[in-house]
């Protein structure tokens, strides 16, 4: 199995964050319109999925659906934690941080790797600058390609 650089797991911001950084530079990679059939076209309509939640209220249900079972099995998690606590009902992908998604580098669309071992694959990209790099996780569910983020633990504190 793959393994995704640790940098990842830090913390869900982080992840928006970098998914970010993912965005311009497969949008721009890209020659026909992305489907999940590939690892980096999924990871593109994920992406874009993402960009488009500030402005389309059903871009984060988008979004949702391209993740892997593992991340959507988080954040339905999250969604019934939040349901606990509050006087509204949370959809899992209502879980997904709206606004909060800021490019950490620049990446070259030149420069994108995959690297696929059966069912998983990781998205590698890289930046101008030396050290700007990312690797984004994918596993293919039923012969679609989806987004594995690795969400940290609820705390309990």
């Amino acid at each position: 199995m793959l393994r995704v650089s640790s940098r990842l797991s830090t913390s869900s911001l982080g992840l928006w964050v970098l998914a970010a950084a993912l965005g311009g530079m497969l949008a721009g990679s890209c020659s026909s319109d992305p489907t999940d059939d590939t690892p980096e076209g999924a990871l593109t309509l994920f992406l874009e999925a993402m960009e488009r939640a500030d402005w389309d209220d059903a871009a984060l249900e988008d979004a949702y659906d391209l993740l892997s079972p593992a991340a959507r099995g988080a954040l339905e998690e999250r969604a019934e934690r939040a349901n606990a606590l509050s006087r509204r009902e949370f959809a899992p992908w209502e879980m997904l941080a709206q606004g909060r998604f800021r490019l950490r580098f620049r990446p070259r669309p030149a420069r994108t790797e995959s690297r696929v071992e059966g069912d998983d694959a990781i998205v590698t990209l890289l930046g101008r600058r030396e050290g700007e790099r990312a690797d984004v996780a994918m596993v293919r569910e039923d012969g679609q390609w989806r987004v594995d983020l690795t969400l940290p633990p609820i705390s309990t504190d």
